[in-house]
């Protein structure tokens, strides 16, 4: 009998380096496809979350600035004002007289007086890094603290790549005998807005002289841009220096009436956002925003279209800008436009 051998069953060694070949390919693609996958999704993440915190930004800042409550500086503080004059006019009278009567009781007039109202609105230019400060009607939300008079001061400034909004009540700081301020009793509740802003810079419209100007800074408490001090203001200021204190005290009280700049025409906001991906891109975003309460209810055409070719620049999928450099030179603009009222 003749035993044939059987032939062995298995794979080749060319056959398991093709094998594997097509393996490493096959598992190549699946990685690569699944890295880009994941890579696309968070991008997608990044990009949806970095339009949403422009978009959160932007409308907070705008509808507080739409909201915003002012009133001019001779409307409140009234008691106040009238018992320190007062008081500064006993000190003056006994001053005058060279007694030697204790002022302490001549100062008991300020003693029952509460904290002063503080309703201004005011910005700082800080370059790339500006700050806003104004109050604005307390919103209908149940869940906060409800402020004295339904007002609350609100503060927007950057720091550390970040949009921060301060809330604070209306009450202006108290000074002790040193001129030091004190700090409030309740801290202002600090909120954080936006991530990634790179800087925020306003601009303030008004009408001076028969044309449109832009200003870089605003308070509205003193006199700047819409009524600035002139030779002939400068002398009526010496004339009162003359005028016996009584006078001279009614005379201030009417040039605070008279020569406050106020609230501005609009606030032009221009915001600078990184963007994580790439740190050199900036996205520029620029807004127009109406005060309800400004003296003027108009503005220039020309300032709705920038603003606009900016938006749609911005849609179109760019990260360029057209925005002003920041000029602190007032700029000024023709006429011609449309009137719009809030």
């Amino acid at each position: 009998m003749i035993l044939r051998r059987r032939p062995a069953k298995g794979f080749t060694l060319i056959e398991l380096m093709v094998a594997m070949v097509i393996f490493t390919l096959v598992m190549s693609s699946v990685f690569i496809s699944f890295r880009t996958a994941v890579s696309s999704y968070d991008l997608g993440i990044i990009t949806s979350e970095r339009g949403q915190t422009e978009r959160y930004a932007t409308t907070v800042l705008t509808n507080d600035l739409r909201n915003a409550y002012y009133l001019s500086p001779s409307r409140y503080n009234i008691t106040r004002r009238q018992k320190e004059n007062m008081a500064m006019q006993q000190e003056a009278r006994l001053l005058k007289s060279s007694s030697t009567r204790d002022t302490e009781s001549d100062n008991s007039l300020l003693d029952d007086l509460p904290p002063p109202i503080d309703l201004n609105f005011r910005a700082m230019d800080n370059g790339e890094t500006d700050e806003i400060s104004f109050v604005r009607r307390q919103g209908m939300n149940y869940n906060e603290d409800r402020m004295p008079w339904g007002l609350e001061r609100l503060r927007y400034f950057i720091q550390d790549g970040a949009l921060y909004r301060s809330i604070d009540d209306v009450r202006g700081a108290e000074t002790d005998e040193y001129g030091n301020p004190i700090p409030k009793e309740i801290p202002p509740r600090v909120e954080k807005i936006g991530t990634n802003v790179k800087g925020i810079d306003f601009k303030f419209g008004y009408w001076y002289d028969k044309e449109w100007l832009t200003a870089t800074d605003w308070d509205s408490n003193s006199p700047r841009y819409r009524n600035p001090v002139t030779e002939d203001s400068e002398q009526d200021q010496t004339n009162e220096e003359t005028l016996p204190d009584s006078q001279s005290a009614l005379l201030k009280q009417q040039e605070m009436e008279q020569r406050v700049d106020d609230m501005p025409s609009w606030v032009e906001i221009t915001y600078e956002f990184a963007n994580p991906a790439k740190p050199d891109a900036v996205t520029k975003i620029r807004q127009v925003v109406m005060l309800p309460q400004a003296q003027e209810t108009y503005v220039p055409e020309e300032i709705f279209e920038e603003s606009s070719k900016l938006q749609r620049m911005k849609q179109e999928g760019g990260e360029k800008s057209d925005a002003r450099p920041n000029d602190r030179r007032p700029s000024r603009s023709s006429g011609g436009g449309k009137s719009t009222r809030q």
